[in-house]
């Protein structure tokens, strides 16, 4: 069960938009299952968080290409940058690990990059989707939860 949580790509922690509680640590909530647009689960091995799979997701811009391991444990900030030069402020193309598709747009980001839809459910529905926005220490470039990704649409901004 994923519920209002996120997940900072930058350090910034003036940005929390809610604060994780201890109450929310010890609940332990994990992100158990999260496909890409073909339906390839992005929980890999590459990073294990916890004793939880990481959700491990392929990054592209111009002059780079890698990977980045996120914590599926929900107010777990971990992560973890494979052959890939974190720069604040890029904007990333987030792809499949496994078959390199682009995750698709959801929305447009307030900062002016997208929010792309990580699917829940192998049946790719935008309904059972968590986001993330591409741009590396955006306020939004976080996990967003399927509540705040329609907050987002109905608001245009959290």
């Amino acid at each position: 069960m994923i519920r209002n949580y996120f997940w900072l790509f930058g350090e910034d922690q003036a940005q929390k938009r809610r604060v994780i509680t201890q109450a929310d640590r010890k609940e332990n909530l994990v992100v158990s299952e999260c496909y890409c647009p073909n339906g390839h689960s992005i929980l890999t091995d590459l990073a294990v968080f916890g004793g939880h799979q990481g959700l491990t997701l392929q990054l592209r811009t111009a002059t780079q290409e890698g990977l980045l391991s996120l914590s599926p444990i929900i107010g777990d900030r971990d992560r973890t940058f494979v052959n890939f030069s974190e720069v604040v402020g890029e904007v990333v193309e987030i792809c499949c690990p496994n078959c390199s598709v682009p995750f698709p747009i959801y929305n447009e980001c307030s900062c002016g990059a997208h929010l792309v839809a990580l699917f829940t459910s192998p049946q790719n529905s935008f309904a059972k989707c968590i986001g993330i926005c591409q741009r590396l220490g955006c306020l939004h470039s976080e996990l967003l939860t399927e509540r705040d990704l329609r907050l987002f649409s109905r608001l245009d901004a959290l």
